[in-house]
């Protein structure tokens, strides 16, 4: 039954000369018409990928995303370790690929759409780990599909922290059953950076920390406290950017990023804006009620799921919990407090949907368990009701994803207007932008031009006479908010706002032309253009550059001396710690696209 080690050698000897002549077009084929499941992973991570990139496009825009859209900009080059309220990697890596695809929708929601595709291969790898590679191959096919995955491929940090969270989970399990020591720095390396991508990713610490101890002690009869020591440290230092920016920012200016100012109670004036939404946890919100007459917040986040995800996924993702629950699984409790620690704190404080799209991941792993089980209940008929429930869960996704958004294809009125500007727009223009359009909106949809809202347009023309400079004529562009509120959601509680911009509208109508409508997703007119020519003086260009602000920031973060949180080093310590955090920021967005990619060789290394 066993090969000695000549005859081994020898079998080795023959394989490698086999293979010599082979071309790569030789071992493709022998590849596609293998028994190896792995093909078919990588197919799905090329349509799941696909199905983002389409998608994506056409998702509409929330405020967040506006907001953390025109941070992006001109992060890389403003040296910064972080802004207020996030942490910077996703910034980073955001405003790179922006400036390799396009400072537009596409180069926005790339990193989403790159992790959201790597996740599919990742839930391969975790359900053949936790069960076997039909389990994986069945839940790496259901994420593919995965509508609420598909439909939070947008320019946040929810998509790629779920990615890096979740391959520290994969790796703490390979780093259990192998025992290989270069695993250990790895999970904690990887999900440093998920939380250096978005701070929830903490919330899957104590589960990590409590299943190690477990483990440990179940399989070894010691608990190895050193291990946590040293994954706390491994941790630590990949949050020094964080810690850096906090002690320099505190030092020089009495201020700390918004966090630390909720906890520890530190200028929280600076931020009282959005104090509203910044609720610690609480058990009266998670069990009794998120606001008066609302119910318990542990309702309304498996509500979230409901409306999100695919009901057939949620459905046999419901029966795979019951399975596993009852049956002894090696790592089926890590599986379970991944899950429940987030989801719980997320119910007990913040709601926004986006924050359970981690549960997406799991949905897959669970699901895939429970259509397994259905399917294996037809003994002979197996695989053709597994196809049913596949094609149902696919057929389901789909129909969720065109409800959403109203069509799979096209572009949203974001996408389309940046394109319009990109074609028409000159850039030494002037552009006046209807004020009932978010700020955010504008920001990033015209930061590369000489933007004017139009709520200081009248300052131009009551004041034409007082800047500087010779009357000459100028291209001027209005673009007007046709629903008269694009995305503040708020104008029709401001009638003498809505009132006074109308006024503009009229200006520019009976002024100029005219030369483009862009419709919503839903085909209603959202935006018109109007283009004219008007004697104005060069330099109200400069006037409406100097109103590029958004949120506590300047677009661009220029100039530096209007941005809040740009500290001073005062000594050679201080210059020596911010250089270090800086080169630690650094070394972490390479790592971090590293990791992406080592995805690929965890499917091709056998452990």
């Amino acid at each position: 039954m066993f090969l000695k080690k000549g005859e081994m050698e020898e079998s080795q000897v023959i394989e490698a000369q086999k293979n010599k002549g082979q071309t790569l077009i030789d071992l493709f084929v022998d590849f596609l018409f293998s028994k190896d499941n792995r093909k078919y992973v990588l197919l799905l991570f090329l349509i799941g990928f696909v199905i983002r990139l389409i998608v994506s496009l056409r998702i509409p825009f929330g405020a967040d995303e506006m907001q953390y859209a025109a941070h992006s900009l001109g992060f890389i080059d403003s040296g910064k370790l972080q802004i207020h309220d996030q942490d910077a990697i996703w910034f980073f890596l955001t405003d790179l690929f922006m400036k390799f695809l396009g400072t537009g929708v596409l180069g926005l929601r790339f990193f989403s759409v790159l992790s959201g595709s790597f996740s599919i291969i990742l839930v391969y790898l975790i359900g053949k780990e936790l069960f076997d590679k039909k389990i994986g191959l069945i839940a790496s096919f259901i994420f593919a599909f995965s509508s609420f995955s598909i439909i939070t491929t947008i320019g946040e940090m929810d998509v790629p922290m779920a990615f890096f969270a979740f391959l520290s989970m994969y790796l703490l399990i390979l780093f259990l059953k192998t025992n290989k020591k270069i695993f250990f720095p790895l999970i904690w390396i990887s999900l440093g950076i998920a939380i250096m991508v978005k701070q929830i990713a903490l919330l899957f610490v104590p589960a990590f920390f409590i299943f190690l101890l477990y483990h440990n002690k179940k399989t070894k009869s010691v608990f190895k406290f050193r291990q946590i020591i040293f994954a706390a440290i491994i941790i630590i230092i990949l949050v020094t950017p964080v810690l850096t920016y906090n002690y320099l920012l505190y030092k020089d200016k009495g201020k700390v990023d918004l966090q630390f100012s909720r906890f520890f109670g530190v200028e929280v004036e600076e931020y009282t804006s959005i104090a509203h939404t910044l609720r610690p946890f609480s058990l009266k919100i998670l069990l009794i009620a998120h606001d008066v007459g609302d119910p318990p917040g542990l309702f309304l986040a498996f509500k979230i799921l409901y409306l999100n995800e695919s009901i057939i996924i949620l459905l046999f993702a419901l029966v795979g919990v019951c399975l596993i629950a009852v049956k002894k699984y090696e790592f089926k409790w890590l599986l379970f407090m991944s899950f429940l620690f987030p989801f719980i704190f997320l119910a007990g404080t913040s709601l926004l949907s986006n924050h359970f799209v981690f549960t997406s991941l799991f949905l897959a792993v669970f699901s895939a368990k429970g259509s397994d089980f259905a399917a294996r209940k037809f003994k002979v008929q197996y695989k053709r009701i597994l196809i049913l429930i596949l094609l149902l869960i696919v057929a389901s996704s789909i129909l969720h994803i065109y409800q959403y958004n109203n069509g799979l294809f096209g572009k949203n009125e974001i996408a389309q207007l940046i394109d319009f500007k990109e074609d028409t727009i000159i850039k030494n223009s002037l552009v006046v932008v209807d004020s009932r359009i978010y700020r955010g909106r504008i920001a990033f949809m015209f930061w590369d031009r000489h933007y004017l809202e139009s709520n200081f347009f009248s300052i131009i023309i009551e004041n034409v006479d007082q800047f500087p400079g010779e009357v000459a004529p100028m291209k001027v562009y209005f673009v007007e908010a046709v629903t008269d509120d694009s995305g503040w959601g708020t104008v029709k509680n401001q009638p003498e706002f809505n009132k006074s911009t109308e006024q503009i509208v009229n200006f520019f109508s009976s002024n100029s032309e005219k030369i483009k409508t862009i419709k919503d997703i839903e085909g209603n007119p959202h935006f018109n253009i109007y283009e004219g020519n008007f004697n104005l003086k060069q330099s109200v260009q400069i006037f409406a550059d100097s109103t590029h602000q958004f949120f506590l920031y300047p677009l661009l973060y220029q100039p530096e001396d209007e941005v809040f949180d740009n500290y001073n080093l005062h000594n050679v310590f201080d210059s020596l710690l911010d250089k270090l955090a800086h080169l630690m920021l650094y070394l972490e967005i390479l790592v971090s696209l590293l990791l992406i990619l080592f995805v690929f060789y965890l499917l091709y290394k056998n452990y």
